[in-house]
């Protein structure tokens, strides 16, 4: 008996054209052109949830920004006692990783260009794809400056198209205008679309249906599930978990003393249920700095050259996101690994560098008569909002108001000519430190 002919959804990635082909297996190709860049699923067009991640979102942009990086092995970060901060596919095939160490990494990939992050810059890519998914939907939960979640509920009118269209739609619109690739997952629900994203890069899309799910999941290990981390999958193992079939038929009352108060919820998402709410964006609690040194410093002098390059970076960075913040907080890594945080709240937000240094050296200052040896500098902002003329008045009059000008024109200097064209007395006599991290939450 021959198979029952049944509709199925397609859509292709290359002449756009989707709709329903009644046939005995999935097409192929697609029928209206056919290319083999086509996704079907039966859930394809009525899936709203999204998980859009900028693919190696660093290396990417160096790359766009410099052509001849193209077919060369990328490393963001980096440094004997840095971190990688992204790696670029090529040496990825190396087995180069994010928070890798650095030396590690250029041990297994010794031909990678190593380049300084450039964390304002970064920032402001990223907040210009993040205006591009606000275009589809109000409804974007970021988790970071490259990737976030969308729902797409209720925009079928407004976009004449599905969501799946759309999506696809968006991401060609990334790569022309922005110059980067996407991925992107489209599933039941956040912890699937998440998962989907992940299974098809770079410049991926994915599909993991509600229906499908539960199946989908069963015979892969339960580090695949969404914000489980190493210690979680250890404890689960040790227990006798090992793929998401074994978590999806427990009970999650008896997995507490293993996952706590969120077995319940981890139980579901190996069972592909997740009824968590895409949430619109929230405000960034806090925006630091940090660089790592080549060499353990005690020396007040090297420490607050340091310090005063790294509030630089992240007044640029404040700027960048029209943001400002009343509490400064200097963070200091000893050489035995312990860290040692001092804060300062003020009567008043800040985001210009010469008030975040001169709040930063106070802070420094008395660690370093304590006779340690530092490996790590940050310095950090919180308590943020939304920078205006208004909340952003100084106090010390005049001589506050001259060095806002003077900040000023050389932000607009280095705005045409490059960061770092002007440096001060410190800068020419500072050891140069080996990796600088940035962080946003």
């Amino acid at each position: 008996m021959a198979d029952r002919a049944v509709a199925f959804a397609v859509l292709c990635r290359e002449c756009e054209a989707a709709g329903y082909v009644g046939a005995a297996q999935p097409p192929d190709v697609c029928p209206a052109c056919g290319s083999k860049n086509i996704r079907s699923h039966p859930e394809l067009f009525t899936l709203t949830i999204a998980h859009i991640d900028c693919d190696a979102f660093y290396a990417s942009i160096e790359k766009r920004d410099n052509p001849s990086l193209a077919q060369k092995p990328v490393i963001v970060g980096g440094g004997d006692r840095g971190v990688v901060a992204a790696a670029c596919y090529i040496a990825r095939q190396f087995g180069v990783r994010s928070a890798m160490p650095a030396w590690q990494a250029l041990k297994k990939c010794p031909d990678a260009v190593v380049i300084k992050p450039r964390m304002a810059h970064y920032v402001k890519i990223g907040k210009q794809v993040r205006d591009m998914m606000v275009s589809l939907t109000p409804l974007v939960q970021p988790l970071s400056i490259d990737e976030a979640f969308l729902d797409l509920s209720g925009t079928q009118k407004l976009h004449k198209s599905s969501p799946a269209e759309a999506l696809m739609r968006l991401q060609k619109r990334i790569f022309t205008e922005v110059g980067i690739t996407v991925s992107i997952g489209l599933g039941g629900n956040k912890s699937l679309a998440k998962l989907a994203s992940d299974r098809d890069k770079p410049n991926g899309f994915f599909v993991v249906g509600a229906n499908d799910a539960a199946a989908w999941l069963a015979p892969q290990p339960v580090s695949v599930l969404y914000g489980v981390g190493k210690a979680t999958i250890a404890r689960l193992n040790g227990a006798g978990y090992f793929t998401c079939a074994d978590l999806a038929g427990a009970d999650s009352r008896a997995l507490v003393p293993v996952l706590g108060s969120q077995a319940a919820r981890i139980v579901a998402m190996a069972q592909g249920l997740d009824t968590r709410p895409v949430i619109a964006e929230r405000a960034a609690k806090s925006v630091s700095n940090e660089t790592t040194f080549s060499k353990d410093i005690a020396d007040y002098k090297e420490l607050e050259a340091a310090l005063e390059q790294l509030c630089i970076k992240l007044a640029k960075r404040l700027k960048a996101e029209k943001l400002a913040g009343d509490t400064v907080t200097l963070k200091l890594k000893r050489a035995d690994h312990q860290i040692v945080t001092r804060r300062r709240r003020l009567g008043h937000p800040i985001d210009k560098a010469h008030m975040l240094f001169e709040i930063g050296q106070i802070l420094l200052l008395p660690e370093t008569k304590k006779g340690n040896f530092y490996r790590l500098l940050g310095i950090g902002v919180y308590n943020l909002g939304e920078a205006n003329s208004d909340s952003l008045f100084d106090l010390g009059g005049s001589l506050n108001d001259k060095r806002n000008r003077l900040e000023q024109a050389v932000d607009l200097l280095e705005g045409k000519l490059g960061d770092g064209i002007i440096k001060s007395g410190r800068q020419f006599a500072r050891r140069r430190p080996e990796s600088d991290d940035d962080m946003l939450c």
